[in-house]
C-alpha cells in the first residue's frame, strides 16, 4: 500500500471520488472509524468559490462528531431572523429561529471555501490520504473489490494511476463520471422555469451595516424576486436573483447589470467586490439506482434539488452520514453487502419530499405575475398559508415502519434525528453527544434494568455495543441531569419514556414504558437479520 502522490499503485479499503464537502465528509467518517481511505478530486485544489451557503443544526451534529461543530459554528453566522418581505420591503412575515432538537441553532449562512477547509483537516487528520487533480477514468469491479484507474490532470501523457479498493463512494457531482461509467439513469423531475443570478459578495469593511438588509430575506416582488442575505460568514453576502423572461443569460452575466442591482442596497464599487457571479438553472434528479454492487453514489451524484429551501448539499452530507455505519459495518464484517441496500430505501424518500418542497418553495416566492404574487402576499398577511410540514422521515429500513401503531410523528420521533441537548455530567455541562460516545443508544427517562431483557436480548444489546443512557431531571447514579428540560418535554409531549437510536442519532424507534423495551429490541433484531445484519457477530472495538 503507497502514501505516495507520485506513485502509479494505490490500495485502500474505500476510494471516494470527488472531494467537495460532501465527500470530504464521507471520507472524514470513515476514516475517523479507522478504516483506510483514498479521496480523489480531478481538481487540482479545493475549489475556493462559494457555491452552498446553507447550513442547518443536523449538519452541525455530523460535524460535532468530527470534532469541528464550534469551528464552524464560529466560521458561520447564524440565522437569527428570516423574513419574507413585499416590493415594497415591507414585512409580510418574520420568523425567529430557536433550537430544532439537534443541539444547535437550526439554520446558518456560511462562507463555503472556510467550511470545506475544516472538514478537509478533520478527514486527514483522522488519517484520509487525499489525492488532487486524480481524475478517474475507468471502473470495473468484481466479488472482491473495485480496480478504479486515473490519471494525473497535470500529466496526461503518463501512465495511468491504478486504485484497487473494497468499496467505491461516488461524490463527484451532478455530471457524476462514477454514475455514468455505472450506466446509472435519472429520474427527471423537471428544470425549474427560471435561471437564477447569484452574486457573491466579500465587504471591504466587515462590520458595515446594510440598513436596508438586517439579516436574510426574502424579497417577494414580481418585478424581481431575490433572496438576500448580510452574512455568509464574517466579510460576504449573497444575492439571489431570480431571472425574468427574455433575459439572455450574456445580459445577466454582465458586471455592470450585477452593480446595477446591488446598488439598490446601497452596494457599490467603492465598499465591496464581487468574488463571483453565476447564473444556474436548477434542474431536479434523482438516480434510479445508488448502489451498484461495491460502489454507491451520494450527494449530486445521486440526486439534485432546486435551492429554495438550502438542502442540496445537507442532503448530500445526510447520505455520507447514513451510508458511513453501514458501510463500516459490513467492512468490518458485522453484516452483509445487502446492508447497503437500505441506504437507498432510507434516503431517497428523504430527498424525493424535500426536492418536491423545494420545488413547491421556489414556485411560491419567484412568482412574477402581479395578480398571483399579490394574492400570495395576503395570504401571508392573513395567516392563511398553511404551516411548514415537519421534516420528512426516512424512507423503509432500519426503523420502525411509518404507521406502526408504535410510531410517532414527531420531531426526535421514529425514522428522525434523536434530541441532542445540554446534560450536566461529573458536573460539567456538555451535548449529549459530548458525553455519549457514537454509536447505539438508549435513551430514557428512568433508568433500565438490564434484567428486564431476555439472555437473547442482552446478547444482541452487547454485540450492538448499545449504551444506555439515563437522563433526569433529579439526580440519579449514574444518570445525566436534564439541564434545560429539553428531554422531559420531549417525553411528557410524546407520551414516551425511551427511544432506540443508531449510530447515526436517527431513532429506530420509540418506547410508552420502560418495560416495552424488551419488545422494540425484538422489533430491532428482525429489521437487522432483514437488512442482512449478522447480529452475532461482536461489534468492533477500537484501541
Amino acid at each position: 500500500m503507497s502514501n505516495d502522490a507520485g506513485s502509479r499503485v494505490f490500495e485502500a479499503d474505500v476510494l471516494v471520488i470527488g472531494y467537495g464537502p460532501v465527500g470530504m465528509t464521507a471520507a472524514a467518517l470513515l476514516a475517523q472509524q479507522g478504516f483506510d481511505v483514498l479521496a480523489i478530486e480531478k481538481h487540482p485544489r479545493l475549489f475556493g468559490l462559494p457555491r452552498a451557503g446553507h447550513l442547518d443544526g443536523e449538519t452541525l451534529r455530523t460535524f460535532q462528531g468530527l470534532g469541528i461543530g464550534e469551528q464552524v459554528e464560529i466560521a458561520a453566522r447564524a440565522i437569527a431572523d428570516f423574513r419574507l418581505v413585499d416590493a415594497q420591503r415591507k414585512p409580510l412575515t418574520s420568523r425567529y429561529l430557536g433550537e430544532d432538537g439537534h443541539g444547535w441553532k437550526p439554520d446558518y449562512i456560511s462562507f463555503q471555501p472556510e467550511i470545506e477547509t475544516l472538514i478537509d483537516g478533520a478527514a486527514r487528520g483522522f488519517g484520509a490520504r487525499v489525492v488532487m487533480g486524480l481524475e478517474a477514468t475507468g471502473l470495473a469491479q468484481d466479488a472482491d473489490g473495485v480496480t478504479v484507474t486515473a490519471r494525473h490532470r497535470e500529466e496526461p501523457d503518463a501512465e495511468p494511476v491504478v486504485i484497487r479498493t473494497r468499496y467505491v463512494l461516488g461524490a463527484d457531482g451532478a455530471g457524476s463520471f462514477v454514475r455514468r461509467a455505472l450506466e446509472i439513469e435519472l429520474d427527471d423531475l423537471g428544470l425549474f422555469p427560471n435561471p437564477h443570478l447569484v452574486l457573491d459578495i466579500e465587504q471591504l469593511d466587515p462590520d458595515r451595516d446594510l440598513e436596508s438588509l438586517p439579516e436574510v430575506a426574502q424579497v417577494l416582488d414580481p418585478a424581481r424576486p431575490v433572496l438576500a442575505g448580510r452574512w455568509n460568514g464574517a466579510r460576504w453576502s449573497r444575492w439571489e436573483y431570480t431571472a425574468l423572461e427574455g433575459e439572455s443569460r450574456e445580459s445577466l452575466e454582465r458586471e455592470d447589470f450585477a452593480w446595477g442591482l446591488l446598488a439598490e442596497w446601497g452596494v457599490t464599487p467603492a465598499d465591496a467586490i464581487i468574488i463571483r457571479r453565476a447564473v444556474y438553472d436548477f434542474r431536479s434528479t434523482v438516480a434510479k439506482q445508488w448502489r451498484r454492487d461495491r460502489v454507491l453514489l451520494l450527494g449530486d451524484a445521486a440526486h439534485t434539488q432546486p435551492p429554495f429551501m438550502g438542502q442540496g448539499m445537507l442532503s448530500g452530507i445526510r447520505d455520507a452520514v447514513n451510508l458511513s455505519w453501514k458501510l463500516a459495518a459490513v467492512l468490518r464484517g458485522q453484516a452483509d453487502g445487502s446492508l447497503l441496500d437500505t441506504y437507498q430505501t432510507e434516503r431517497a424518500p428523504h430527498v424525493l419530499d424535500l426536492t418536491r418542497r423545494s420545488i413547491a418553495t421556489g414556485q411560491l416566492v419567484t412568482m412574477t405575475d402581479p395578480v398571483a404574487a399579490s394574492a400570495r402576499d395576503e395570504a401571508i398577511r392573513a395567516g392563511t398559508m398553511p404551516p411548514p410540514a415537519i421534516f420528512p422521515r426516512l424512507g423503509a429500513g432500519i426503523v420502525t415502519p411509518a404507521g406502526a401503531p408504535a410510531a410517532i410523528e414527531a420531531l426526535g420521533g421514529d425514522g428522525r434525528p434523536g434530541l441532542q441537548a445540554r446534560v450536566v455530567n461529573a458536573g460539567v455541562v456538555r451535548k449529549l453527544d459530548d458525553v455519549v460516545e457514537r454509536g447505539w443508544r438508549i435513551v430514557s427517562r428512568h433508568r433500565v434494568d438490564r434484567a428486564i431483557f431476555t439472555p437473547a436480548q442482552r446478547r444482541l444489546l452487547d454485540r450492538l455495543g448499545m449504551r444506555f443512557v439515563h437522563v433526569t431531571r433529579g439526580t440519579a447514579d449514574g444518570a445525566l441531569i436534564d439541564l434545560d428540560g429539553d428531554y422531559d418535554l420531549w417525553f411528557r409531549g410524546n407520551g414516551r419514556k425511551a427511544y432506540l437510536a443508531r449510530p447515526d442519532h436517527y431513532v429506530f424507534g420509540t418506547a410508552e414504558k420502560i418495560d416495552d423495551l424488551p419488545a422494540l429490541v425484538d422489533e430491532l433484531a428482525g429489521s437487522l437479520a432483514a437488512a442482512g445484519w449478522r447480529t452475532n457477530t461482536p461489534p468492533f472495538t477500537e484501541e
